[in-house]
């Protein structure tokens, strides 16, 4: 599916500088003995955590309502262990327009958790985001990269999601089937 709109920052001069300047800070943080990229949480945009006033049951079918209307497959779903995956959601946009043009292609997967609380009042969603990137320079025939910053609007972000699961929250709340 073609994202309009979206602009090129992953021309190859751009991400050949990046990767020196990641290997470069790599190696400045583990030679100074500072906690390392496994000891920090993910970056904002691949992880967030909202706390939502609905019981377990109304965020949870409302929470596969969201992933629906985002055209996300669920690849897993497990009402008792509190946990959903979806399938990967595989994207592309243009980023030359030259002939021949470039395309960059993308995926994200969602991992949420849901927890009841105890009260059963309040329902806590945590959604972690995998966004790759096809690498065609991977040996030997390209392979999908994980990039850590998403630093370009592709795909749905997990503040997109987290906002429509609280508007049909609301909703439901509101037509008093909460």
């Amino acid at each position: 599916m073609l994202q309009p709109g979206l602009a090129c920052l992953n021309h190859p001069s751009s991400r050949v500088r990046g990767l020196l300047l990641g290997l470069a800070l790599a190696g400045v943080t583990l030679s100074s003995g500072i906690a390392t990229a496994a000891d920090a949480p993910p970056p904002p945009d691949l992880q967030k955590t909202e706390l939502y006033s609905a019981n377990y049951d109304v965020t949870w079918d409302k929470l596969l309502a969201t992933l629906k209307s985002f055209d996300l497959s669920v690849a897993t779903a497990d009402k008792d262990g509190g946990k959903v995956t979806t399938a990967p959601n595989r994207y592309f946009k243009i980023s030359s327009a030259k002939f021949p043009p470039v395309q960059d292609d993308y995926r994200d997967t969602y991992e949420i958790k849901v927890d009841k609380r105890a009260d059963n009042k309040t329902t806590q969603v945590q959604i972690t985001r995998k966004f790759e990137m096809y690498d065609r320079a991977m040996p030997p025939m390209g392979g999908w990269a994980v990039q850590q910053d998403v630093k370009e609007k592709t795909g749905t972000s997990i503040d997109e999601i987290l906002s429509a699961l609280a508007l049909e929250i609301a909703a439901a709340s509101l037509s008093g089937k909460h």
